[in-house]
């Protein structure tokens, strides 16, 4: 009896996990950095204070935020062909990076991508 109930839970317990992530829909898509412009700090010499202009391709949109460096070891976040996850608000775009640090910044503009693989009429 100990036997089947075992052999049964190990089958069903990878159905029940599945039915239950699936049911959850992610609010973070993919999303590929496409042009990372360091904006001009004018006399400000230091670096940490450097603000960015990233480009972020997520489905049929490229938006692009206004996002300080990342850290003050000057570790490069923001390359160009990067791959990340998002959540994209009304305003803003939150993502992580690889060590769970949270970043938030705000659109300051939406442009949609026309699908280029359809036929020209």
């Amino acid at each position: 009896m100990t036997k089947r109930f075992l052999k049964a839970l190990i089958l069903l317990l990878p159905v029940l996990a599945f039915a239950q992530s699936s049911s959850t829909p992610s609010t973070y898509q993919p999303a590929t950095i496409t042009a990372v412009k360091p904006l001009d700090s004018g006399d400000n010499s230091n670096a940490n204070d450097v603000l960015y202009e990233v480009s972020v391709k997520v489905g049929g949109t490229v938006y692009v935020v206004l996002t300080p460096s990342p850290s003050p070891s000057g570790s490069i976040m923001y390359v160009v062909g990067r791959q990340l996850l998002v959540h994209v608000n009304d305003d803003t775009i939150t993502w992580s990076d690889i060590m769970g640090q949270t970043y938030k910044a705000p659109i300051i503009s939406r442009i949609p991508i026309s699908d280029a693989s359809k036929p020209q009429s």
